[in-house]
């Protein structure tokens, strides 16, 4: 005999299904197959590459396309970036370039080392270059280990084995042409016409310049300008027309002048004022400072910093008129900040990485924090603005 209890409750389950059974008769129109998008004709000012290191798997790690003024789907596309990779965009070509490190076994195995390249419309691969002998740089990642030169002919490409080297390869044949050796010296800063410079662990500047085919025709060194004990500079300027801005550890802005084929090296001037250098206010980071298409400086700053705080980030980013030497804003992060990157245009955006790895969006006008863009990569560490 069935019980009340279980006739009631057969009856409100025979109601639940009811509903359920009528929606199931409905049918979904079918999805064109495939379903590829591509990218738009003419990049927005707002968009961004944030460079996912991704720690937890490096062999996963993509460089992904983000347009951070839109409202929704902020997450435009994604091309790989395995092991340690190094990316750069072209200004003068439809193409991306991506140089990456593959083993035959996954994690594993034979090791092969490649620049990838991308197509700007679709993110799809349309060719490879091999970099022979195993030796491409790997670090964490960096803009300066792999630049382009000469109006995106060349494409320098930084080595460490932990002999230093920069490979230089020929865009239009897809050819390595050259490689210089850069002892006791890292990274690669474009300069002059054709060639490009790197930070030596002294306190100098190494510098060379190439012929149109790519070949070595002059280098030179710049003697030491800061003290690497005392206060060294971070190894990720920014770029004003050629001319290039470090921060310092304690709080400094070191400029050196790129445009000729002997860099040339400017007075260095304080980013804090005296009661601020008394708490100990200093840049930290990881990308810790970007520029705006004005000329302004914009640079993660923390208090109470010491000896190794220098890649901690910041509560705040600072503002500065590069011309006058002065700041003009300050900036009270939402959310601790590791990295910094101003879009393009008039009415740019500023892009923080947070100490969560995901992505705070504000005004860089005012300051304002608009939004956050969560879930788009693992560790945006690097962010990289369009290239024009």
């Amino acid at each position: 005999m069935v019980s009340d209890l279980f006739k009631a409750s057969l009856l409100t389950l025979s109601l639940g299904i009811l509903p359920l059974s009528q929606f199931a008769k409905a049918e979904l129109a079918a999805e064109p197959m495939p379903n590829i998008e591509v990218m738009p004709s003419q990049y927005p000012d707002s968009m961004i590459f944030a460079h996912d290191a991704n720690f937890d798997a490096l062999i996963a790690g993509k460089v992904v396309a983000i347009d951070v003024a839109g409202d929704s789907h902020n997450y435009l596309g994604a091309m790989d970036a395995s092991q340690f990779a190094s990316f750069v965009q072209s200004a003068q070509r439809d193409e991306l370039y991506v140089a990456e490190t593959h083993y035959s076994r996954g994690t594993r195995g034979t090791r092969s080392d490649v620049v990838t390249i991308y197509d700007k419309a679709n993110l799809n691969v349309i060719g490879e270059i091999v970099l022979p002998d195993a030796k491409r740089g790997l670090m964490v990642s960096n803009r300066y280990s792999l630049r382009l030169l000469n109006g995106d002919k060349f494409l320098a490409i930084f080595n460490f084995t932990p002999a230093a080297s920069v490979s230089l390869i020929n865009l239009e044949t897809r050819k390595i042409v050259s490689e210089t050796q850069v002892p006791g010296c890292g990274l690669i800063y474009p300069t002059g016409k054709r060639g490009f410079s790197s930070l030596c662990s002294n306190g100098s500047i190494y510098t060379a310049q190439f012929d149109e085919a790519g070949q070595l025709t002059s280098q030179d060194k710049v003697a030491p300008f800061f003290k690497v004990d005392e206060d060294p500079l971070f190894d990720k300027p920014i770029f004003n027309k050629g001319v290039a801005f470090f921060p310092t550890y304690l709080g400094k802005m070191q400029q050196v002048d790129f445009t000729a084929e002997l860099p040339k090296v400017g007075k260095s001037w304080s980013l804090v004022n005296k009661k601020e250098a008394a708490q100990n206010w200093r840049p930290g980071g990881w990308q810790i400072a970007s520029i705006d298409d004005q000329g302004r400086a914009y640079v993660i700053m923390h208090k109470d910093g010491f000896d190794g705080s220098h890649k901690s980030g910041g509560s705040e980013v600072w503002v500065y008129d590069l011309k006058k030497k002065k700041r003009i804003n300050k900036i009270v992060l939402k959310n601790w900040g590791v990295s910094v990157e101003i879009t393009r245009g008039k009415n740019p955006y500023m892009v923080v990485t947070n100490g969560d790895m995901q992505l705070d969006i504000y005004r860089a006008s005012n300051g304002e924090w608009l939004k956050l863009i969560g879930g788009a990569a693992a560790m945006p560490f690097t962010l990289h603005a369009l290239r024009k």
